[in-house]
């Protein structure tokens, strides 16, 4: 596979870069994730390919607005409770999460940049907590406008309203008939991780890491109420039902590929706009 997460990002660039942007006051993407299994089909980097992908397409997406922006170096040791059973998932304490990303906010704040949007693509309740917290503690100590891209579901969990000044809120208008089930098999069913939708994004980002060739006999492991509720208990009880560390339905993941496409490209130019609006407020 011939890709980088740091190609085009800071890590690409020399200091004397990092030193005039920083004096401009340009916006960063801060792309976020986790090393954690994704089933025999797809890589443990999954998630950090994913949020690292998007940043891209929002950093070409704003650079067409004639905004410029930068991609921090991606950060992907975050917290796995409910795949931490599976070998290759890596999981970090919550505090020590914490204390790494405030740390790097501050190297940030100091290279001169105050607007920080972090994209992340990980799912887990108390990862996303942990980033909340670290984020609302750097505005605070640093005087730094960092937001955390959310989608509305993931509020709730969290007693978030959304209209929180740290986060970024998914709110763009995606056609609703993207998201009707078109297998009467699968509605009222879960599928969270590593499945079709999953896939499908995978495929159109990375197509390269996508292992096709195991896919189609893949059975599904969409996941019923009882079942979602032992995923979301972690430890070796996910393995009754997610075995082989996927639950949904990767073999669907063709039926999806049209749709993820247009929800990428929606959800990249609401976020485009968005950040040029934030930005012009600082």
């Amino acid at each position: 596979m011939n890709y980088s997460i740091f190609s085009d990002t800071i890590a690409d660039m020399n200091w004397l870069e990092i030193e005039e942007k920083g004096k401009e006051k340009v916006p960063v993407l801060f792309p976020l994730g986790v090393i954690e299994e994704h089933g025999p089909h797809l890589p443990l980097g999954t998630d950090i390919y994913w949020s690292y992908a998007i940043c891209k397409m929002i950093k070409d997406a704003l650079n067409e607005k004639r905004t410029d922006c930068l991609i921090a170096p991606p950060y992907y040791w975050g917290i796995n409770h409910c795949t931490g059973s599976f070998p290759g998932t890596f999981s970090v304490k919550p505090e020590t999460m914490t204390m790494v990303l405030i740390d790097i906010f501050e190297n940030l704040h100091q290279f001169g940049f105050n607007q920080v949007y972090c994209i992340n693509y990980h799912g887990d309740a108390l990862h996303i907590k942990t980033i909340l917290d670290s984020i609302k503690s750097a505005n605070e100590k640093f005087n730094m406008n960092i937001r955390l891209l959310m989608e509305p579901y993931d509020l709730y969990p969290l007693g978030l309203s959304g209209k929180e000044d740290y986060i970024l809120l998914d709110s763009a208008e995606y056609p609703p008939e993207l998201f009707v089930e078109d297998d009467a098999d699968k509605k009222d069913l879960f599928d969270i991780h590593a499945g079709a939708f999953e896939t499908a994004a995978m495929d159109y980002f990375y197509p390269l890491a996508v292992r096709k060739e195991i896919i189609k006999p893949l059975k599904s492991y969409s996941l019923t109420k009882n079942g979602l509720s032992v995923w979301l208990s972690g430890g070796e009880n996910v393995k009754s039902v997610a075995p082989l560390g996927y639950a949904g339905n990767p073999a669907g993941y063709e039926r999806n590929s049209s749709t993820v496409e247009l929800v990428f490209k929606t959800l990249v130019d609401y976020c485009a706009n968005k950040i040029i609006e934030y930005n012009s407020q600082k």
